[in-house]
């Protein structure tokens, strides 16, 4: 036996063959098939990767064309690569946010919301703005005309930003009776009648270094804003605005320049040149000339007056006092009487410079200026919204009806209220006694001397006034402070802050002829004489 086992394995020395059966043998490779097989694999992915690629540039061929259609690739190629782009997806890390669904749509950054208007600037950060130069609101209005525009020019206010290229113009010539300047068809001419047999022209050239916007009732294409004055007229049982027919404002009323430099300076002046590029003053219209330098100036007929505040327009600021503007921006006294041929002596301290919170009076419509910056740090929409929600936080009730009563964004909130036989009334309407203060809902209930809804007896003090529904100032350029809204005008009912009450109060507006009145910035009524504001009791 043990001859045999070395015979066997001196065999396997000396080259012979196995005994070990080929089953239980571990299976080799030479190395000369392992190269081959490599060989292989690398052949094949070589040629899926150029299918691949090749594949790739076809899409992006046919992409590039409008009119042929892109067929989807195959659904193994789906699975790995974009069927739409040919380039590599982005590589995101752990701390990156998720990408949005392809059907949603991104949240805007804070960077594309105006946070003073509190809506989509549309505009990237970065991107390149025109500069603001101020905004022009008509007094009278709550944010909103009170009847339908006649113009798309017309709007409650108007926005005053750097142009693309300037539109201003300066004087350059001063002919004293040149009459060929008129003929001219390009230049900007102003004329005043001196005299019967007198005319001076004036000549007016481009100025790259301003903007010009003019102001009037015309319509037409050399005007930038149009504004009417309104008048109230019988409407069925009440009464509504409607714009005035016969309006003395002038077609031609001013013109604002404004530097298109920092700080943006803007001056008034007195008429506004017409489409033949023309300023025509009437020979009813106040003119003269300097003695000592030859130069000309006039008033318009009814004249544009200028009143700025004293001080920065902010809790505090008091009124200042009404100046008329002429045609070349000097400052003189208010004429006594708007239709006088005698101008108001002139005032050489004073500029036309246009300062946060003037106020532009066209005999029938005032404007009011607010500057950039005044917008900026003054009281925002958003802010008068809180105010308004915090006063219907405050859930007054109404003693009669004992019903909450609610703001709702300038408006009331309607409710019916058949059960107390106010048919087509509501009841949560803030309604206050004027000559008391106490804020009540609509209610039928009346003292027993009471006639009328327009004299009431107010059922907590008995005192009698009158009875008006309460509306909300919504116009925030109005506003001088941003404190709580606990006053209103009276007797229109508007309500606001206390210092932007007693500002307002003091601002007496030219009215007609010759007459000063207070009105109330949010409606243009009339303010009570004696009582033009009135502290608001909620219960």
């Amino acid at each position: 036996m043990a001859g045999e086992i070395k015979r066997a394995s001196s065999s396997r020395k000396e080259g012979g063959s196995d005994p070990v059966p080929a089953v239980c043998r571990r299976p080799t490779t030479d190395l000369k098939d392992v190269q081959d097989i490599l060989k292989s694999v690398v052949s094949s992915s070589e040629g899926f990767v150029s299918r691949h690629t090749s594949i790739n540039e076809e899409e992006e061929k046919m992409s590039s064309s409008n009119n042929q259609f892109s067929p989807p690739p195959p659904l193994l190629l789906r699975q790995i690569t974009s069927p739409v782009s040919s380039q590599p997806p982005p590589i995101l890390s752990d701390t990156d946010p998720p990408a949005p669904a392809p059907h949603e749509k991104s949240p805007p950054s804070p960077d594309d919301i105006d946070g003073s208007r509190g809506v989509e600037a549309g505009q990237r950060k970065g991107a390149k703005r025109s500069p603001l130069y101020g905004e022009i609101i008509v007094l009278g209005t709550n944010g909103t005309l009170p009847c339908a525009p006649l113009s798309p020019k017309m709007s409650h206010s108007f926005v005053l930003k750097k142009q693309p290229k300037s539109t201003g113009v300066s004087l350059i010539v001063r002919n004293p009776g040149d009459a060929e300047s008129l003929s001219r068809v390009h230049t900007h001419t102003v004329a005043m009648t001196m005299s019967k047999t007198k005319t001076s022209v004036m000549e007016f050239g481009p100025d790259p270094s301003v903007d010009m916007f003019q102001i009037g009732r015309s319509a037409d294409s050399a005007i930038d804003f149009v504004v009417v004055d309104t008048i109230e007229e019988e409407a069925g049982e009440g009464r509504r605005r409607v714009f005035n027919s016969s309006s003395s404002v002038s077609r031609y009323s001013c013109r604002i320049l404004c530097e298109r430099e920092p700080p943006y300076t803007a001056k008034l002046y007195a008429a506004a040149f017409d489409t033949n590029r023309k300023i025509q003053l009437s020979a009813a219209a106040p003119t003269w000339s300097d003695s000592e330098t030859g130069a000309t100036d006039g008033l318009t007929t009814n004249g544009v007056t200028l009143l700025r505040p004293q001080g920065v327009f902010e809790s505090g600021v008091e009124p200042g006092e009404w100046r008329e503007v002429t045609v070349m921006g000097n400052l003189r006294e208010r004429r006594p009487l708007r239709s006088s041929r005698e101008p108001g002596p002139p005032i050489l301290m004073e500029t036309n410079v246009l300062t946060d919170g003037c106020l532009i009076d066209l005999c029938g419509v005032t404007l009011m200026w607010r500057s950039a910056m005044g917008l900026d740090h003054g009281p925002s929409n958003t802010l008068i919204r809180d105010r308004q929600t915090a006063l219907n936080n405050m859930t007054p009730q109404c003693p009669v009806n004992f019903m909450t009563l609610h703001f709702k964004s300038g408006r009331l909130v309607t409710t019916p209220a058949t059960e107390t036989g106010l048919e087509g009334e509501t009841l949560r309407e803030p309604w206050v006694y004027m000559n008391c203060g106490h804020v009540f809902g609509q209610h039928s209930w009346k003292g027993l001397k009471d006639e009328d809804n327009h004299q009431r007896t107010c059922p907590l003090c008995s005192k009698v006034g009158t009875y008006t529904k309460l509306e909300l100032g919504n116009e925030r350029a109005f506003f001088v402070d941003d404190g709580p809204l606990t006053h209103t005008f009276s007797p229109c009912g508007h309500v606001t802050t206390e210092k932007t009450a007693k500002y307002w109060s003091k601002v007496s507006l030219p009215y007609l002829a010759s007459q000063w009145i207070s009105c109330c910035p949010f409606c243009s009524s009339h303010l009570c004489p004696t009582k033009p504001l009135v502290k608001l009791f909620f219960n």
